[in-house]
């Protein structure tokens, strides 16, 4: 059946903003959730930008699963979230679906709770106390298990309406870039490598003062 233009604007859109939030987690594993030896390799490179990197990485995730999970609307404006899209599954949708989606939905609101108060108290926002470490409520730890239940839930939502109105699922968790996290350490090997060649005096240095990039 074809899907109410009401909910596709929405959708599409959500599609799109998901996507690209699952292409970050994937990054954020392939560079930290891989094993011990990349951590080395990592620090070994550029420790402190890998240090920065991943903090950036895991607060942009909590914050756009957070911004997923806001309400509808915000004074009077909406908001691009899963209860905007919620909303319009049930006013235009089929009801079924729209109480699929709602049940799956209040089990994400529950999931994100910890990343709506990070987003809240530290990464929107710089709750004074929390930032002092003197409240008796500090922040709640995070861990890559909780962020996976969370996208879970999230390719959940989506797919319940992809699969009714398409008979199909999307497969955000399959998201291939080229330039990727993978990319990005390959490239860090040969990096290594140069140096121990240079080392060993099987390179010139002065290939590398050389080089195209070496304004760069």
């Amino acid at each position: 059946m074809p899907i109410p233009s009401q909910i596709q604007e929405v959708y599409d859109q959500l599609r799109t903003e998901i996507t690209w939030l699952h292409g970050r987690w994937i990054i954020y594993r392939q560079l930290y959730g891989n094993s011990e030896k990349r951590i080395d390799l990592l620090n070994e490179c550029s420790a402190a930008f890998f240090y920065i990197l991943q903090d950036v990485l895991l607060g942009e995730v909590q914050v756009n699963l957070s911004k997923l999970t806001d309400a509808a609307r915000t004074g009077a404006h909406d908001n691009l979230s899963l209860e905007l899209l919620q909303t319009r599954l049930e006013n235009f949708g089929d009801a079924g679906l729209a109480g699929n989606t709602r049940t799956i939905l209040d089990n994400l609101h529950s999931k994100c709770t910890v990343f709506r108060t990070w987003r809240n108290k530290k990464l929107a926002h710089l709750d004074l106390l929390t930032s002092m470490e003197a409240t008796t409520n500090p922040l709640p730890g995070i861990s890559r298990a909780m962020v996976e239940e969370a996208l879970q839930l999230v390719r959940d939502f989506m797919n319940e309406v992809e699969m009714h109105y398409n008979d199909a699922e999307f497969g955000y968790e399959h998201f291939i870039m080229q330039s990727d996290g993978e990319a990005l350490v390959a490239m860090l090997r040969y990096g290594l490598r140069y140096e121990e060649l240079l080392e060993e005096d099987t390179i010139s240095y002065d290939d590398i003062r050389n080089g195209k990039w070496n304004d760069a």
